[in-house]
């Protein structure tokens, strides 16, 4: 199946092709992106990324960042 990722904040769509019964997890693994520093937004909501995937869905890849001050 089909899905189009929109990367943010790189401002670009990816079309990526993936078996049936994909999730989330196995679309970031085919963009080669780490799970844990993404969250995955579809319908302006964010999904796990163990959620199913369904053909032409769109789906926002947000990059989060995190860190702290030192002092």
């Amino acid at each position: 199946m089909r899905i189009v990722a929109e990367l943010i904040p790189a401002r670009r769509e990816q079309s990526v092709e993936l078996g049936p019964q994909s999730t989330g997890l196995d679309l970031l693994r085919a963009l080669g992106l780490a799970p844990d520093a993404h969250l995955l937004v579809r319908r302006d909501l964010p999904i796990p990324v163990d959620e199913s995937l369904a053909e032409g869905d769109r789906v926002r890849v947000v990059a989060v960042a995190s860190g702290g001050c030192d002092g």
